[in-house]
């Protein structure tokens, strides 16, 4: 893997600049977030895009539960499903609510689906 396969974006939301880093692995897609200097481990989700049978992507999320959960998993599945690969989300975001969720999703439909 060369830094060719690395993306460094940043996402203007309404709790300020979002960094995200895309690692393009063989087999899917690694996306980091998050509104500090560094990234950092946090809520993690991991979702397979639809297929045998599925219509719609599944997931599960790691080390929390509750609505930024949800929010992580949800971000997942879209990608998953708009790429037609497996995802894996790691959110160090502290302030990640539904409104920032779908801003994120929407700047990443733009930069993801072509």
């Amino acid at each position: 893997m060369g830094f060719d396969d690395i993306s460094e974006l940043v996402a203007e939301t309404s709790i300020g600049k979002v960094k995200i880093r895309i690692l393009n692995l063989e087999n899917g897609l690694l996306l980091l977030f998050t509104e500090k200097d560094q990234y950092r481990l946090g809520i993690s989700a991991i979702a397979i895009p639809p297929g045998q049978g599925r219509s719609e992507p599944t997931s599960t999320a790691q080390f929390t539960m509750g609505l930024d959960t949800t929010l992580v998993r949800t971000i997942a599945e879209r990608v998953a499903s708009w790429t037609t690969n497996t995802c894996m989300v790691v959110s160090g975001i502290t302030q990640l609510n539904r409104d920032v969720m779908m801003e994120l999703l929407s700047f990443l439909r733009d930069h993801l689906v072509v």
